[in-house]
């Protein structure tokens, strides 16, 4: 995981390409889903594809395994219904990026329940990547990134008086996922930054914020 994020962006929009990356031919990553009954429900597993690397690719769809179990183990309630999704948010030259959803239903109650987790995974070693691979936040930076714009699970900008009134005083999180050209993406569960029917809420910092924080916290 020695590949700089900014530089490899900058170099893509130095040749004009219009992602952020360029997908490496010896490393082209597809996704599948894998149905798994959860209880009563047809769960989609993601099974990550790499050409050339089946290795690798085993050791990433075995974490992948072990987070969502985990995000299950975590659950501290009562419920009826459970079901996992999940949403490939990026791919690039030497990462592939992923959002898993664990969804739980109890019965009578208004809605169900879903819980968001970002996973990253270089497509080099199939290790899972920590946000500090991609940008160092620093403990008095919240008052810059809780400045930028929250998006909604749809991704639409969330107006600031729909947001809970101290939302800026949550914990900075570390739960994130890559967003493309140079950007990383801070997770939010619903509830956390704005009423549930906004859904999972995200912070994007931008790539020239990331270049700055990365210089600021060494």
């Amino acid at each position: 995981m020695k590949h700089s994020f900014v530089a490899m962006t900058l170099m893509a929009a130095a040749v004009g390409v219009s992602s952020a990356f360029v997908a490496c031919p010896m490393a082209s990553a597809s996704i599948s889903s894998e149905v798994v009954k959860t209880g009563g429900q047809d769960s989609l597993y993601p099974v990550v594809h790499l050409k050339d690397d089946a290795a690798v690719a085993a050791k990433i769809n075995a974490d992948i395994r072990s987070q969502i179990e985990d995000m299950k183990a975590a659950l501290n309630y009562h419920y009826d219904e459970l079901q996992v999704s999940y949403k490939l948010k990026y791919e690039g030259q030497s990462y592939v990026s992923l959002v898993l959803c664990v969804w739980t239903y109890t019965h009578g109650a208004a809605h169900g329940m879903p819980h968001y987790r970002g996973v990253t995974y270089s497509k080099d070693d199939g290790e899972r990547a920590s946000i500090r691979d991609f940008v160092r936040i620093g403990s008095d930076d919240a008052w810059r990134i809780y400045n930028l714009p929250v998006f909604s699970g749809s991704g639409k900008e969330i107006p600031k008086y729909q947001l809970f009134r101290d939302y800026a005083n949550e914990p900075l999180s570390g739960n994130f996922y890559l967003a493309g050209h140079g950007q990383v993406a801070l997770i939010y569960q619903p509830y956390q930054l704005a009423a549930f029917a906004y859904g999972m809420t995200s912070i994007i910092l931008p790539a020239g914020l990331v270049e700055e924080l990365n210089e600021k916290n060494p």
